[in-house]
């Protein structure tokens, strides 16, 4: 199965990040049930190795923890394959990332070795991104690079199975992490 950990974006900053979505015009919208930070992506795992891992995660000690999203960019600007919220630096949510990579390499899963970039994907941009993309984008990242939203509270991360469809991914909770609470987790038996 293909899978990732990742923080839902709560009901409080969802109404936001879909209006600000509204004002970029190009690109496929993320939606906005599928709205999350990645904190680490798996690839292809076994259902034994995302058993495995959902106890280490569970394990994970984390402490209260607030986001504030702030500014929209693109992860390569010569050719932009996604547009996204970015976030203010926060070390809580860097050691908790720390924590959900070791957990996963504790469990044999390799994970590919690149800086974390927090962040809230926007809209992805296929092969036909153009000229009139580009002038959509550009007016969009111009005019959203003060976007700001109010900290909120994370009160969970989730270990997510993710399944390609031609109409958009869709992802599955199988296990949920509380935040700030006592380790422990609900996994998802099917």
């Amino acid at each position: 199965m293909r899978a990732f950990v990742a923080i839902p974006m709560p009901e409080e900053a969802v109404a936001p990040i879909v209006a600000l979505q509204t004002l970029l015009g190009c690109g496929r919208a993320v939606a906005e049930e599928n709205l999350h930070l990645t904190l680490a992506f798996l690839g292809e795992i076994s259902l034994a190795e995302a058993q495995a891992l959902d106890e280490e995660l569970a394990a994970i000690p984390t402490q209260p923890l607030v986001l504030e999203l702030a500014g929209a960019d693109v992860m390569d600007r010569a050719r932009p394959d996604l547009v996204f919220v970015g976030l203010r630096k926060n070390p809580p949510l860097e050691a908790l990332q720390r924590h959900v990579a070791a957990a996963a390499r504790a469990v044999g899963i390799d994970l590919a070795r690149r800086r974390f970039r927090p962040h809230v994907t926007l809209a992805r941009f296929g092969r036909a991104y153009g000229p009139a993309e580009e002038l959509r984008l550009g007016r969009f990242l111009e005019a959203s690079a003060d976007f700001t939203l109010p900290g909120f509270a994370v009160q969970e991360f989730v270990l997510y199975r993710s399944t390609l469809d031609p109409h958009g991914p869709r992802y599955d909770r199988l296990a949920e992490y509380p935040i700030g609470d006592l380790p422990g987790s609900d996994w998802a038996e099917e």
